[in-house]
C-alpha cells in the first residue's frame, strides 16, 4: 500500500493542486455560486464553472510536471507538510462558517508548517 502511495504521489499531489485552485476560483455555499467574492447568477455560475473546467484541464499537465518536481526536491516530510497545509486550506474555504483563524485550525497550520521545515532542515542535520 506504501508502495503504491509513493508511485502514485504525483497524481495525487497534482489533484490536490486542482483543488486549491478550484476552491479558490469559486465555491459554491448552500445560497448560491461565489466567484470573487461576488454571488453569481445561475448562468453566469455555468459559465465560471466551465471556464474553470477548460483553465484547470489546460494547467493540469503543468501541474503535474510541478509536482513532480517538488516530489524529487523535497523530502517526504515536506510533501506530507504541504499536502497538510493545502488540505485545511481546501476544507476551511469549502465550508462557509469554517475561520481560518480559529485555535484549532492555526495549530494545523502550524503542525503542518512544522512537518514542511522539518523536512527540509532534519536531512542537513542527520
Amino acid at each position: 500500500m506504501f508502495e503504491m502511495l509513493i508511485e502514485q504521489s504525483r497524481l495525487i499531489l497534482t489533484g490536490i493542486f486542482i483543488s486549491f485552485i478550484s476552491k479558490v476560483i469559486y465555491k459554491t455555499t448552500p445560497t448560491g455560486f461565489m466567484s470573487l467574492g461576488k454571488y453569481r447568477t445561475k448562468e453566469g455560475a455555468v459559465f465560471i464553472y466551465l471556464f474553470a473546467t477548460c483553465m484547470l484541464g489546460f494547467f493540469t499537465p503543468v501541474v503535474y510536471i510541478l509536482s513532480g518536481f517538488i516530489i524529487d526536491t523535497f523530502s517526504l516530510l515536506s510533501i506530507i507538510g504541504i499536502i497538510f497545509l493545502c488540505s485545511i486550506f481546501i476544507i476551511n474555504q469549502s465550508v462557509p462558517t469554517w475561520k481560518h483563524t480559529t485555535p484549532k485550525t492555526l495549530v494545523m497550520y502550524g503542525s503542518a508548517a512544522l512537518l514542511f521545515v522539518l523536512g527540509i532542515f532534519l536531512p542537513l542535520i542527520v
